[in-house]
C-alpha cells in the first residue's frame, strides 16, 4: 500500500466505490494495472494476457470506460504501419491504489489479510526478478532487509521517505516514455519493491481475537475485496465484527435498525462465505440455534515463494535477505503488529523504464537506503534521550523483468 496517485476530487469513501468496480473481477484490475503503464487496444492485451475472449475482454474495457477507470488515448492503425483496421488505444486515468485515509478507513482483519495476500503475490513476482538476475544477468539492486530501531520522529521520517520515492518512481516512468516517444531506448519492464513494517513484539500476539477462518474461498482475494468497498453496510458488519462477537438479530437491533434483518443476514452470510467472518457460537434461543460471527485472520502458511530454492540461488546473499524478509512478515502478520500501525508500507511497483530511468530508480533506493540508515543513528540518539523505542523492518529491491505484472498495494 502506498499513498495514492489520483486525478479526481473524489471523497475517500467515493474513491473506494470506485475501486470496487475496478475489484469486481480479476480481469479489470489487470487491464487497469498495465494500461497505467502503457496504452493497449481491446485487442492488444487480449493477445498478450487473454481473458477469456476479445468480446469479453472489450466489453471489460467499455465498462472500465464508463466509471473514468480508462481513457482513450488515440487510434492505431495503418498509419503507425500495422496492417488491419484502426485499434482504439486506452490509458488508465489513475493507479488501483489506496492512500493512507483510504487505509485506515478498512477493518483491522481486511487490511492484515490484504498485506499477506499482496505479500505472496509481491513474493513471487520477486522471487522471479532474483532468478533473472541471478541466472540471466538481468539488471538489479539485490534486495536488502533492513531491522531498524526508531523512535516515533524516525518512523514517520522513513514512512514519508518511502512514500515520497514511491511517488517519484512513476514520475521516472513518465519521463523514461518521453525519452523513449523521442527515439532515445527501449522501456524495460521493472519491479520496485518498498516495504516497512514494525517487527514482531516477542510473544505478544496483538490480533485482537480475530478467528481462523474455515477455509479460503477459491475466489481471488481482490474480488472478495469488492463488495466491502462498494457497500456501507457490509464495510459497517466487518468493522464491528473487529471489535466484538455478534449476531444478525444483535447488530440488526443496536446499528441497523432502518434496514430489513434480512438484508444485514445475507451480508453477515456473504461475509462468511467470502472467509471474511466465521460462526464462532450456536446460541440456542426459542428452539433454535442463534450463529454468532467474528472477523477472521488469515492462514499464513509456509509454502510460498520463498520455498524450494535450487542451490545455486540458495547460496546467494540476496536470497538469504529473501528468506529472512518472508519470515519476518510472516511473523509479523502471526502476530498482528504488520498492520498496527496506518502508516506502514508495502508496494511493489511494475513501471516501464529506459536505462536512464532504471539507472536513476536504482541511485534512488540506495539514497533512500542510505537515508534509513542515517536516521535510525538520529533516532539513537534521541531514545538515549528517553524516547520510546520501536523496531522496524525495512525491504528494499529493484529487478528487472518480473514474471509477470500486477496490481501495486
Amino acid at each position: 500500500m502506498g499513498p495514492g496517485i489520483t486525478t479526481s476530487i473524489r471523497s475517500r469513501r467515493e474513491q473506494l466505490r470506485w475501486l470496487a468496480v475496478i475489484f469486481r473481477l480479476a480481469i479489470r484490475l489487470k487491464i487497469v494495472a498495465e494500461l497505467y503503464m502503457r496504452p493497449m487496444s481491446p485487442k492488444e492485451f487480449y493477445s498478450e494476457f487473454g481473458g477469456g475472449s476479445l468480446s469479453r475482454v472489450s466489453k471489460q474495457f467499455a465498462i472500465l470506460e464508463k466509471h473514468g477507470a480508462l481513457r482513450r488515448v488515440g487510434p492505431r492503425g495503418r498509419a503507425a504501419g500495422r496492417p488491419g483496421p484502426s485499434e482504439t488505444l486506452f490509458r488508465a486515468t489513475e493507479a488501483p491504489f489506496l492512500d493512507a485515509e483510504m487505509w485506515a478507513m478498512l477493518p483491522y482483519s481486511i487490511r492484515l489479510a490484504w498485506s499477506w495476500n499482496a505479500f505472496k503475490a509481491t513474493a513471487k513476482e520477486l522471487r522471479g526478478g532474483i532468478e533473472a538476475a541471478a541466472f540471466d544477468g538481468r539488471q538489479s539492486r539485490d534486495l536488502t532487509c533492513t531491522p531498524l530501531e526508531l523512535d516515533g520522529l524516525g518512523w514517520t521520517r522513513v514512512t514519508a521517505a518511502l512514500d515520497s520515492h514511491f511517488e517519484s518512481v512513476f514520475a521516472e516512468q513518465e519521463d523514461a516514455k518521453i525519452r523513449v516517444a523521442e527515439g532515445s531506448g527501449v522501456l524495460l519492464r521493472v519491479g520496485v519493491l518498498q516495504i516497512g513494517f514494525e517487527s514482531p513484539r516477542g510473544a505478544d500476539l496483538l490480533m485482537l481475537d480475530l478467528v481462523d477462518g474455515t477455509t479460503e474461498p477459491l475466489i481471488p482475494f481482490p474480488e472478495r475485496l469488492a463488495p466491502v468497498f462498494a457497500d456501507d453496510l457490509f464495510l459497517l458488519i466487518l468493522q464491528e465484527l473487529n471489535r466484538r462477537s455478534l449476531s444478525v438479530p444483535q447488530f440488526h437491533r443496536e446499528l441497523a435498525g432502518d434496514i430489513s434483518e434480512g438484508a444485514v443476514r445475507h451480508r453477515f452470510d456473504r461475509a462468511r462465505r467470502l472467509g471474511l467472518a466465521a460462526i464462532v457460537d450456536k446460541v440456542p434461543k426459542r428452539g433454535a440455534k442463534e450463529h454468532i460471527y467474528r472477523a477472521t485472520k488469515p492462514a499464513v502458511d509456509d509454502d510460498g515463494a520463498w520455498a524450494d530454492a535450487p542451490d545455486a540461488l540458495a547460496e546467494t546473499e540476496t536470497w538469504a535477505s529473501f528468506e529472512n524478509l518472508s519470515a519476518l512478515v510472516k511473523e509479523s502478520i502471526v502476530a498482528g503488529t504488520f498492520d498496527i500501525r496506518d502508516d506502514r508500507h508495502l508496494s511493489w511497483s511494475i513501471v516501464s523504464l529506459d536505462q536512464e530511468g532504471l539507472t536513476k530508480v536504482i541511485a534512488g533506493i540506495e539514497a533512500l537506503d542510505g537515508f534509513i540508515r542515517e536516521e535510525q543513528e538520529r533516532a539513537r540518539k534521541r531514545i538515549e534521550g528517553g524516547a520510546e523505542s520501536l523496531s522496524m523492518v525495512v525491504g528494499l529491491a529493484v529487478v528487472e523483468s518480473p514474471i509477470s505484472s500486477a496490481a501495486v498495494f
